[in-house]
């Protein structure tokens, strides 16, 4: 009996070492200011409103040649259906991404005929991905109100 339990002991004190493969480092999200502007006076979010986005991805590892980001896009999604890309990335090697983007909400291209009504829901997504596989991704939602 006591051979079993040194035996399962042993097991979980095994099982419970640190793993000798190093984690990927995360991309830090440092900033992601949006910034609602009511350019037609509504006082809620309509298609004549403006929105700026300012953002900052920075890669985290010691030294910067082990950790790079090499795509990363801005797109948006309307209803759940992809609508466009405003800006991004690929083929690349560099330890930050820094944008600033001003969105007129009423000049979206719209993955579908017609315009926005009450209560559609467009959605900003920032993704990032760097040379280890390691994704960030962060979804703003914009809700129209009339």
């Amino acid at each position: 009996m006591k051979n079993k339990s040194f035996l399962l002991l042993a097991i979980a004190a095994f099982l419970s070492l640190p793993s000798c493969k190093d984690d990927p480092y995360p991309l830090d999200l440092h900033t992601f200011d949006v910034r609602w502007y009511d350019d037609d006076g509504s006082h809620s979010q309509t298609v004549g409103d403006v929105l700026t986005f300012g953002v900052l991805i920075n890669t985290t590892a010691p030294s910067s040649d082990d950790q790079y980001i090499t795509e990363w896009d801005f797109s948006y999604f309307v209803n759940d259906n992809f609508g466009g890309i405003l800006n991004g990335d690929d083929f690349i090697e560099t330890n930050s991404v820094s944008f600033d983007a001003e969105i007129l909400i009423g000049n979206l291209a719209l993955p579908g005929p017609g315009g926005l009504v009450q209560g559609d829901v467009v959605e900003f997504r920032l993704w990032a991905r760097d040379n280890r596989g390691t994704e960030l991704e962060h979804i703003h939602r914009y809700v129209i109100e009339e």
